[in-house]
């Protein structure tokens, strides 16, 4: 007899169990809140500081506004992505394989996609609170001139679901800790300078210039710099395409390797 008969039904996922999962990480972030929460602030300030501050003095204006203006863009970007790129490497790997954190939870009347949604839920959840933040920092500087800024709430939930989703797949093919070293310095850091952040990418060589449009943080920090200045165009539907059809593509990996990697 054929035993596939006797295999009972998987339930549709729930948002109760989903909200579950997230309020879980929650709840543990919480705990260390301060420490948790100052770097992400303070990162920002100090290439601020130095680069839009300092480095400005020395420099004609950027695509029609101060360098310290174009630069405070980028930065709210680069919190999403280091935040997400962070809590899904280290931190998924280490509730993955040193605490246990994933067993404990399938365990329960939590599904895997479940547990996983919930996890990039609230890892996106995070990063829009962390784009908030550094923008209550530029505003502070004087260096957004619009209320279309607000705008970056939702795209720091947007940007840290693709990076979510990224670090994920990444993590789910890591045997060793100390191999996110590869991973961070040789694709984030590169995403971090190649992506328009600090300079246009118009001055790039031909070469750089389309490894930077490959980039996912190239068109976050594309969007988010329109929002701070008020200026959109056409091409900026692009830009939040290319994103959304991140997220499109990496979720079935996701799935997929790190099914495998805990083997549910």
């Amino acid at each position: 007899m054929n035993d596939a008969a006797f295999d009972l039904p998987v339930p549709p996922p729930s948002m109760e169990r989903i909200f579950a999962v997230w309020r879980r990480h929650q709840r543990v972030y919480f705990k260390f809140f301060l420490a948790n929460v100052l770097p992400p602030f303070l990162e920002p300030l100090m290439v601020i500081l130095a680069l839009g501050v300092g480095l400005a003095a020395y420099m004609k204006l950027i695509q029609g506004v101060p360098y310290a203006v174009f630069l405070a863009p980028g930065m709210i970007a680069a919190s999403p992505m280091w935040s997400a790129s962070f809590e899904t490497t280290y931190g998924t790997f280490i509730r993955m394989e040193y605490e246990k954190i994933y067993e404990a939870i399938l365990a329960s009347p939590v599904s895997f996609v479940e547990m996983v949604v919930g996890e990039v839920l609230w890892v996106a959840s995070k990063c829009s609170m962390f784009s908030f933040g550094v923008l209550l920092v530029v505003v502070s500087f004087g260096l957004v001139g619009s209320w279309w800024a607000l705008l970056v709430v939702p795209l720091g939930f947007l940007g840290g679901m693709v990076f979510a989703l990224l670090g994920i797949l990444v993590t789910s093919q890591v045997k060793e800790i100390n191999n996110f070293n590869f991973y961070l310095t040789g694709v984030v850091t590169p995403m971090f300078f190649f992506s328009g952040a600090f300079f246009p990418l118009t001055e790039l060589p031909r070469g750089l210039y389309d490894f930077a449009l490959a980039l996912p943080m190239t068109h976050l920090v594309a969007l988010m710099r329109a929002c701070c200045t008020g200026r959109f165009d056409p091409g900026l539907a692009v830009n939040l395409v290319v994103l959304f059809a991140y997220c499109a593509l990496f979720w079935p990996l996701v799935v997929k390797m790190l099914r495998r990697r805990i083997v549910v």
